[in-house]
C-alpha cells in the first residue's frame, strides 16, 4: 500500500470514528427534518518536532482536514487528519532520512467564548488516535497510540465560512527501539478555513 493510499484511509477512518462517536442529538435532529449542521475543516501550516523526536526530524510543512458535528450548544465531536512532511536532521553534520508523520485523531472540541454577534469563537479541544511516522529507507511504516490537545481560533466572514488559526499539540506513545524515544511530540501550528454548508 502506497502512501497516499494510507493516507487516504487513514482520513476517511477518522472521519467515521467522528460520525460513530456523535451521540443520537445529531441523528434526532436530521430525522424530524432539521439537519445538523457539519463544519468541515481545511488546513495547512508549520508541523514542529520537539523534545527527543526533534533530533531525528526538523520542523516541516504539512497540510490537513477534518469534520465537525455538534453535539450542543458548545460541544462538537471532531474527526481530524493531518499529513506532515519532515526533512532528517542533522547529526554529526549528516543529514539524517527524511519522515512523513500522519496524525489521525477524534475527540472533543469545546468553545470556551463566542462574540455576541457569533462571528469570532475560541475553542479547545483534546482527543486521541494514532499517529504513524514513515521513515525514507525504513522497510515499514510505524505506527503508535497518541493523545491530543489544542484549541482553535476561527472568525466569521460568511455565513458559511470562518478563517481559522489553530494551534495542537500531538503525542505519539512510540517504540524508543524504533523512533529513539518513547514520547514523540509534533505540534501542527495551521491557518484555514471551516465550511458549515447549508448555515
Amino acid at each position: 500500500m502506497n502512501r497516499l493510499t494510507s493516507r487516504l484511509l487513514g482520513l476517511a477512518a477518522t472521519v467515521a470514528l467522528a460520525l460513530a462517536l456523535a451521540p443520537g442529538t445529531a441523528t434526532a435532529q436530521m430525522m424530524d427534518g432539521t439537519r445538523a449542521p457539519v463544519e468541515i475543516d481545511l488546513r495547512g501550516g508549520l508541523y514542529v518536532p520537539t523534545f527527543d523526536i526533534a533530533d531525528a526530524a526538523d520542523a516541516g510543512y504539512g497540510f490537513g482536514a477534518g469534520i465537525g458535528i455538534p453535539v450542543g450548544e458548545r460541544l462538537t465531536v471532531r474527526g481530524n487528519a493531518d499529513f506532515g512532511f519532515h526533512s532528517g536532521a542533522e547529526v554529526n553534520g549528516v543529514e539524517g532520512p527524511d519522515v512523513d508523520v500522519n496524525h489521525y485523531i477524534a475527540g472533543l472540541g469545546a468553545v470556551l467564548y463566542r462574540s455576541p454577534d457569533g462571528k469570532f469563537e475560541l475553542s479547545a479541544n483534546a482527543g486521541g488516535g494514532i499517529m504513524t511516522f514513515a521513515v525514507d529507507g525504513a522497510d515499514e511504516t510505524f505506527t503508535y497510540p497518541a493523545i491530543n490537545v489544542g484549541g482553535t481560533l476561527a472568525y466569521q466572514v460568511a455565513p458559511s465560512v470562518s478563517l481559522l488559526l489553530s494551534p495542537q499539540g500531538d503525542i505519539a506513545f512510540s517504540d524508543e527501539d524504533e523512533l529513539g524515544t518513547n514520547n514523540s511530540w509534533v505540534w501542527p501550528f495551521t491557518a484555514g478555513i471551516r465550511i458549515t454548508p447549508g448555515r
